[in-house]
């Protein structure tokens, strides 16, 4: 699934860059800037030459002070003719020759002596050494605020987090190493104890710890850090920033900022409870019993990773992942439910790799560890529907040829232990309409033992259809609205001038639930600039929840959560005794600094 690529959308962005203030695009980062270009100051590139060849020892024009000492690898270069601009005329550089690598043996007052790593490689005075680019790994501790003014701890460290992922040799793990010192009774100082960062390091791989802190210097903010090594807790490096950009606490609920939603009535369903970030792009997820505890675990997928959570007093906690190749896959989609009714929900996963699918199904073991394979390499595309009151369906469907869907979508049963295709999934036979099984559910709205057919058409209105075909409610307002496309299949020739077959936009879920006594429908609500008239064009400023109550006479609208920056991903809504838990995930990206992050917010339901 990708943003749509077309010169219209590229115009758009750039008229939209004319007329809206720079302030409005981008919040002020200048200190986050500070930090960690003092930290990349650290560790510059490293660049000399060999001075001289004597045997098999080599002579660097490398001396102390500089980054490098005894064990450091270097990259061996030949240097070759000189390159000029073809139009320009002017000098760009010259042709480079790896020659393989050389380590440094000992580094003195003026210069290193190092030795060729490939005994057949002659090397010259004149070759050039370069150090190799290497991506560090920095974990951010929980700030420390020594002032009496309110820090927004969470939302410090997050922003830390995505400055420090936006450098191309820095990276920060998917691990919340606050947690972990929770859960193993640790502080700061404690953690950089030798005993315990090697049981840290068997949980993630880092090279550094930065340790923030807040403090008031002559009545202004001060952003502190120290910069620990996650092998032995030396101090790397500490520094004082002065800051007026640190984050306040969040207002005690969400709150819709500019325009109001359009009810005239409007009572609050939902309370606000919290909201965790996340410095990457979640795709999906779901919830369900994994282990047959009774007890539900989150499941959340990024492109390459299912990411399995357990809620602990309110936040997730990673408890296992599942790992695959990060170049060839892209997940589209996960599911989780009790398919083969053995107790335990299974984990599906809608997996794209290059222009066909090899999804697969992951679930536990009794009395083992893990997640294991239980279905692998299916081209299909899953989804699972839970119409109230039965059990799960897992509905599939198959790609096409050079178009994302093609056929019937068919029931999935397990039967002899294997996942099988069943009969096709009894919708509607409408003219020139193709179902597909993403923004499709089924229920039965009357109770007569009919089962209705709802969809969300490519129009972005909700239509509810009859089994004999016939069109029982067509919405006049616009829903859905997700900017990602499923390419499935798609080709495109000559720089994407010709395209053989069309991408489908993709469409988030449609769940009923029953709160309360009442049911309800819910629906991803997108906020789309050009308010749905744009039908190619899908650029989401923020989204939603909207909520249909089911009547007697139909549907009416029941409540429209308030808007939050970014696009609606997901949600899923778990109902319990005393109403229900509401979980709705966010994607924010910009598409000025390339950057993504995620928000799961979670809401409290009572029933009425």
């Amino acid at each position: 699934m990708k943003f749509l690529r077309n010169p219209l959308f590229k115009i758009f962005l750039i008229a939209l860059f004319l007329v809206v203030p720079g302030n409005a695009l981008a919040q002020s980062s200048a200190s986050l800037d500070r930090l960690v270009s003092q930290i990349e100051s650290m560790f510059p590139p490293l660049e000399g030459y060999v001075i001289a060849v004597e045997g098999s020892g080599l002579t660097l024009d490398l001396r102390q002070g500089m980054a490098v000492k005894k064990g450091d690898r270097l990259k061996l270069i030949r240097y070759g003719r000189e390159l000029f601009h073809p139009v320009t005329k002017k000098k760009v550089g010259q042709k480079e020759t790896d020659l393989g690598e050389v380590e440094v043996l000992e580094v003195r007052k003026d210069y290193s002596l190092a030795r060729a790593l490939n005994p057949t490689v002659l090397p010259k005075e004149g070759d050039g050494v370069r150090s190799a680019f290497q991506k560090l790994s920095f974990l951010v501790a929980p700030p420390q605020v020594k002032s009496k003014k309110k820090i927004n701890t969470d939302r410090l460290r997050y922003n830390l987090e995505s400055r420090i992922n936006r450098h191309p040799r820095f990276e920060v793990p998917a691990f919340d190493l606050g947690l972990w010192m929770v859960d193993e009774k640790l502080n700061i100082k404690s953690t950089l104890q030798s005993k315990n960062l090697k049981k840290l390091l068997r949980k993630v791989q880092a090279d550094f710890i930065l340790v923030p802190s807040v403090r008031t210097v002559k009545g202004k903010m001060a952003l502190n850090y120290k910069l620990v090594s996650a092998i032995d807790g030396s101090l790397k490096k500490q520094a004082n920033i002065l800051s007026e950009d640190l984050p306040a606490p969040d207002a005690p609920r969400e709150r819709e900022s500019g325009t109001q939603t359009s009810f005239k009535q409007k009572k609050d369903l939902f309370k606000f409870v919290g909201k965790q970030e996340f410095p990457y792009e979640v795709i999906d997820f779901d919830v369900g019993d994994l282990n047959g505890d009774g007890k539900n675990e989150f499941v959340l997928i990024d492109r390459y990773r299912v990411m399995i959570f357990e809620n602990k007093k309110g936040r997730l906690k990673r408890i296992s992942m599942v790992k695959t190749s990060k170049i060839a896959n892209h997940f589209l989609a996960v599911d989780v439910g009790d398919i083969n009714g053995n107790g335990r929900d299974e984990i599906f996963v809608t997996n794209q790799v290059g222009d066909k699918l090899q999804s697969f199904a992951l679930e536990t073991r009794p009395k083992e560890k893990g997640f294991h394979y239980i279905w692998k390499e299916a081209n299909l595309y899953f989804r699972i529907i839970q119409p109230l009151g039965k059990r799960p369906i897992l509905m599939s469907q198959s790609p096409g040829f050079q178009n994302p869907f093609q056929g019937p979508i068919k029931k999935v049963f397990f039967k002899n232990g294997i996942y099988r295709q069943g009969p096709k999934l009894n919708t509607p036979e409408v003219y020139g309409t193709h179902f597909i099984l993403y923004g499709l559910t089924q229920q039965d709205l009357n109770g007569n033992g009919v089962t209705e057919t709802i969809v969300l058409d490519n129009n972005y209105h909700l239509r509810v259809y009859s089994p004999d075909g016939r069109l029982v409610v067509k919405s006049s307002d616009y829903y859905g609205h997700d900017p990602r496309l499923i390419e499935v299949g798609v080709k495109e020739e000559i720089a994407g001038i010709v395209r053989q077959g069309d991408p489908v936009r993709f469409k988030g879920r449609l769940q009923f639930v029953k709160v309360g006594g009442s049911r309800f429908l819910l629906l991803p609500l997108n906020h789309n600039a050009g308010d749905g008239y744009l039908d190619r064009l899908v650029i989401v400023e923020n989204s939603g929840l909207a909520l249909l109550r089911l009547t007697g006479e139909g549907f009416e609208k029941a409540f429209e959560s308030s808007k939050q920056k970014g696009f609606l991903g997901t949600y899923r809504v778990i109902p319990h005794k005393n109403g229900a838990g509401v979980y709705v995930l966010r994607i924010d990206k910009d598409v000025w600094a390339k950057g993504v992050s995620s928000t799961l917010s979670t809401y409290e339901w009572p029933a009425e």
